[in-house]
């Protein structure tokens, strides 16, 4: 058994089990500035079989609704987050960004609620678990509000603000063949008996952004400690949308898994390069 995994920066990457490949927050609108450089493009993504999205936040939804008309695949999300895709796909948030979106691709957008459980094949299965977006610190709030390069584009980012809603969050867990892979969109880690359902999982993808690197570090342990994973990918902490995001340092997440867990492995991605493990 075979499962593989690409990653394309901030929450986007594509889980391949086997051959039955899902898509999951698709975001490659990265600006010039953006770090480490994604060379992948969303035209160059091919046999999906399914989409599936975090919350309605620009970084994870601005190319949802291209896959759903142009690969003709569903797309799991909140209600909040299909309006989103589809104000952007028409020019409704920034009158320069939009492309074709028929009534077909509209509803191949699969809105879902809480514990759903999306049967993608007969071994390929998908429960959405109940999550929320992670609270900004101070730190993070003060990089961005004294930022002059944020303030210099405060109009355009805006509208990335209003026009994006959060909506429901999900975190995800596939089960294949008797693995299971728990990812988040962003840092949650304060639904204790919720996280505990999913504990010994095989993989946790880990979305280490928005908090000073001392909280992530205390946030993104917390998550392993309960889940208890086999093995951890960091994600989401790439330098994604410049002046708005940052170069996570994941030093001192590192230094806590190093002491509280040191049997658990982290592999952090390369962007754009395949990861595989081989499974009984």
């Amino acid at each position: 058994m075979t499962i593989k995994f690409t990653w394309f920066g901030t929450a986007s990457y594509i889980l391949d089990l086997d051959g039955t490949r899902l898509l999951f927050d698709p975001f490659f609108y990265r600006n010039s500035l953006a770090t480490p450089k994604l060379k992948t493009k969303k035209e160059q993504i091919t046999n999906i079989e399914a989409t599936f999205i975090s919350h309605g936040h620009f970084d994870h939804v601005t190319d949802a609704g291209w896959f759903a008309e142009n690969l003709n695949v569903p797309v799991y999300c909140s209600e909040v987050a299909k309006e989103n895709m589809i104000n952007w796909a028409e020019g409704k948030i920034l009158e320069d960004e939009t492309y074709l979106i028929s009534n077909d691709g509209k509803d191949n957008i699969k809105p879902c609620e809480y514990f759903d459980k999306i049967q993608v094949s007969d071994n390929v299965e998908v429960e959405l678990i109940k999550s929320e977006h992670i609270k900004f610190d101070f730190n993070t709030i003060a990089s961005r509000l004294f930022s002059w390069k944020v303030w210099k584009q405060i109009g355009r980012i805006s509208k990335y603000g209003k026009g994006f809603p959060m909506g429901n969050v999900f975190g995800f867990c596939t089960r294949y063949n008797g693995r299971s892979i728990v990812a988040f969109g962003s840092l949650w880690h304060e639904y204790e008996d919720i996280l505990k359902k999913y504990e010994n999982c095989d993989v946790f993808i880990a979305p280490l952004a928005g908090n000073s690197k001392k909280n992530i570090a205390k946030k993104g342990g917390k998550m392993v400690d309960i889940l208890k994973p086999k093995i951890v990918i960091p994600v989401h902490w790439d330098n994604f949308f410049p002046p708005i995001s940052r170069t996570e340092d994941l030093s001192p997440f590192f230094k806590y898994m190093e002491k509280n867990n040191p049997n658990i492995e982290i592999i952090v991605p390369e962007i754009d390069n395949e990861i595989t493990w081989e499974f009984e």
